[in-house]
């Protein structure tokens, strides 16, 4: 896993378990690796208010969800009220919060997880979870935008394990192709540079290869025949 990772979890429609899967995840992930930090967002849509909320004695208050988010083991949790319309710009502070509010070492090994459709869309995250619901449910407009957006789409009973192998995978897969994309020009990467990406991420030089033919990148000035 490379970090920090941006993590949103959207849906179909409200009380179809992506709260729950959020509570599952955070133990997992601190079953696995209690060192990884975790930051939960939850964004509950309003009209007229606009609040970046981190006050534990309202965080933790029971029945809320932040609340359930704190208790699977988080170790900082944010609840965002806005409006759709203004949402763009508590986004942006909220992004800046999180870069001065935490130390390289905490942004180094953070998971930071989003809980909400137009949050997802806005904080552009790494990775989208989508749950779907049952065949023939009607679905709300950002469940929709989202879904079109998603990686892996949940429609029934999930392994966590099988979950976060997915997730690895993409965004390691997403990284190389952003990587080459910057690093190349015209259509075309030097063997020196495609190897760094590699080190970087220490993967396989056959990793990036398999990504440049899939952007039809060509490796040039091959040195070692590692592509």
């Amino acid at each position: 896993m490379i970090f920090p990772l941006i993590l949103g979890v959207g849906s179909a429609k409200s009380g179809i378990g992506k709260t729950t899967f959020i509570e599952n995840f955070i133990q997992f992930i601190k079953s696995i690796n209690n060192q990884i930090f975790i930051v939960s967002v939850k964004y509950s849509k309003t009209s007229g208010l606009v609040d970046i909320i981190t006050d534990p004695e309202i965080i933790e208050e029971s029945g809320k969800d932040t609340a359930r988010m704190k208790k699977a083991g988080a170790d900082y949790v944010y609840w965002i009220r806005a409006s759709e319309q203004e949402l763009a710009k508590v986004s942006q502070k909220l992004r800046e919060e999180i870069l001065s509010n935490f130390s390289e070492d905490d942004k180094n090994r953070m998971i930071v997880i989003l809980e909400g459709n137009s949050l997802v869309r806005f904080m552009h995250a790494d990775v989208i979870i989508f749950f779907k619901g049952n065949k023939g449910e009607q679905m709300k407009p950002s469940g929709k935008a989202i879904l079109d957006l998603a990686d892996i789409v949940i429609q029934k009973d999930y392994v966590m394990e099988e979950i976060m192998s997915e997730i690895e995978k993409i965004q390691q897969k997403k990284l190389i192709e952003k990587l080459l994309k910057e690093r190349s020009n015209d259509g075309k990467i030097t063997c020196t540079e495609a190897r760094k990406i590699a080190e970087e991420l220490r993967i396989p030089y056959i990793e990036v290869g398999r990504m440049a033919n899939e952007l039809k990148i060509k490796i040039k000035k091959c040195e070692l025949g590692c592509f």
